[in-house]
Formats: structure tokens, sequence, C-alpha cells
């Protein structure tokens, strides 16, 4: 970043040859990517601050050697979904709709609450469930949990609902 002289939160992506132990520049994004929270929860930092104090002409807060890491974090997508018709975008009423409980070590982004409708106009994703764990067992356990608390339904009872189809390791 330095030798192009940028200052301020992205994504560089990489790919790594496992074979010769080389990695190879892919991309850079000058604005935060969708799975942000992820790296949020494993830093613990606010990376949209960041980027807004920056675009105040501010100073990052941390240098890169400064971030602490920690733990494994999830991101889970909770859909609006017709599951007897293949998982297409559902259409309806939010009945009855009761996130998860918010934590240091679960976060929800969501912009439906109880009663609102799920459009054919819009994306059919109701939430994200990011959770985090002080290492990939425990947050794979915090993430099943979660899962099976997690509560949606449609008043076209036409099949939204949350299902844990394999948390095991690969």
């Amino acid at each position: 970043m330095k030798a192009v002289g940028y200052h301020n939160a992205g994504i560089v992506e990489f790919i790594m040859d496992t074979t010769l132990g080389q990695f190879y520049f892919m991309e850079m994004n000058t604005c935060l990517q969708v799975g942000h929270p992820l790296t949020e929860m494993i830093v613990g930092q606010d990376l949209v601050g960041w980027q807004i104090c920056v675009a105040n002409g501010e100073p990052l807060p941390l240098t890169q050697s400064e971030i602490p890491l920690g733990g494994h974090a999830f991101e889970a997508r909770i859909y609006a979904e017709n599951v007897p018709k293949g998982f297409l975008p559902a259409i309806g009423k939010l009945h009855h709709y009761h996130p998860v409980s918010l934590s240091p070590t679960v976060r929800v982004e969501t912009g439906v609450a109880e009663g609102d409708t799920a459009s054919m106009h819009y994306d059919p994703m109701i939430a994200k469930l990011v959770v985090w764990g002080e290492n990939r067992n425990a947050a794979l356990v915090n993430l099943k949990n979660c899962l099976l608390n997690f509560q949606t339904e449609d008043s076209n009872s036409c099949g939204w609902e949350i299902k844990v189809v394999h948390l095991g390791k690969k």
C-alpha cells in the first residue's frame, strides 16, 4: 500500500501456491467488502469507523503491526427462501422474527423487523449472523447454537426456515 500511497482501510486479496510457498496479488478494493464483519470480530476494531476517520483527515488509529488478531469467526446468511421450491426467493409478511441476542461474540446485521414484508423487488436476505470463538471449534459451536435459536416464519408458510446443514471439519 505504501508503494501506491494508499492510506485507508481496504481489502487486499492474494492467492497462495502452497507447493511453492509463494503469494500472488489478486486485487485491491478501496472499500470494505460484505465480509468485513468477520474481520472486525477477529481484530476487535470498527473498520467502518476507521474509514470515516480517514475521510475526515485523521490518521488510522493503529498500524498493521498493532492490529490484534484473535480467535475465529463465521458468517451465516438468513434468507427468505421457499425451501420446497428449490430455495427460490419467497415473498410475504415476516410473521415471526426473533434473531438471537447480541453479545461480544454474536453480531446480527439486519434491516427487517417482525411485521415487515419480504418483497420480490429486493434481495431475499433477511440477516447476516456473525459469530466469534476463541478457536474454530468454539466458533462453530457458537454458530450452531445461534442458528438453532434464530427464529423466522412467514405468513404464507412457504418454508422460511433456519437449517443447520453441516458444521463439521472439512
